[in-house]
């Protein structure tokens, strides 16, 4: 109505949230089956908190359904690390089909949503990862992750990480780690589009340490919470 709140527009993904191998392709993968439960394969417990976030605000969920090791959804076309070491080296015509089954459609959904839904949109793209990586202990509970040179980007996470201290003040909240905002991603690429009056994208980044413990359920609640809360808030 004249003079109210703009719209906001709520868009969730998870890019890693599968570990399956396609049939087609099931024989390149044949006793790698460690390789695939770990987080070269897929990000355990990003999909429960992508699902939660999706019914809390009614929004829609984009969700991969491979493994990222046969065609990682968040690189774009063209990144050397878009096919893993197991699917680069396939004949042409093989990596093509691959893209036209999986990658393709995840973007070209998430850009139709793009230009579909109405005000604003805060796309959170969620994501976990390991306690510990090359022998470094990572001191991050959850990482928020954005672009320092959008200021809307920045102070939806200042705002979010300010409602995580009240909510769950035992965690170890920080922004752009344990890895750049500004990395290439879905999220990243689309920002080159569409302006911050538009388009506001952070990935939310989940310790899988969280995701493996007993109250993870209960984690996952209270964290929907807050960030839908956050989203609704959002001038």
């Amino acid at each position: 109505m004249p003079g109210g709140k703009s719209p906001v527009s709520a868009l969730i993904t998870c890019e890693h949230a599968s570990k399956r191998v396609p049939a087609r392709w099931a024989a390149l993968f044949a006793g790698r089956e460690a390789l695939l439960d770990s987080h070269r394969g897929w990000d355990p417990g990003a999909l429960d908190l992508a699902r939660a976030l999706a019914r809390r605000l009614g929004a829609p969920l984009l969700a991969g359904r491979v493994t990222r090791l046969l065609i990682d959804l968040n690189r774009s076309a063209g990144h050397p690390r878009r096919y893993s070491e197991l699917t680069r080296e396939l004949p042409r015509v093989e990596r093509e089909r691959i893209e036209r089954m999986w990658w393709l459609p995840h973007w070209q959904a998430y850009r139709r949503l793009l230009d579909e839904l109405p005000g604003r949109i805060v796309h959170v793209a969620c994501h976990s990862f390991v306690p510990v990586l090359d022998g470094r202990v990572r001191n991050v509970d959850i990482g928020l992750l954005y672009d320092p040179r959008r200021l809307a980007e920045k102070r939806f996470c200042r705002s979010l990480r300010a409602r995580l201290a009240k909510r769950q003040s035992e965690l170890a909240v920080r922004m752009n780690e344990p890895y750049r905002g500004t990395a290439n991603g879905i999220g990243q690429q689309h920002r080159r589009l569409y302006g911050p009056e538009r388009l506001v994208s952070i990935e939310l980044e989940i310790n899988q340490r969280l995701v493996d413990a007993p109250d993870w359920s209960k984690r996952v609640s209270l964290l929907t919470e807050v960030v839908a809360g956050s989203i609704e808030s959002l001038d």
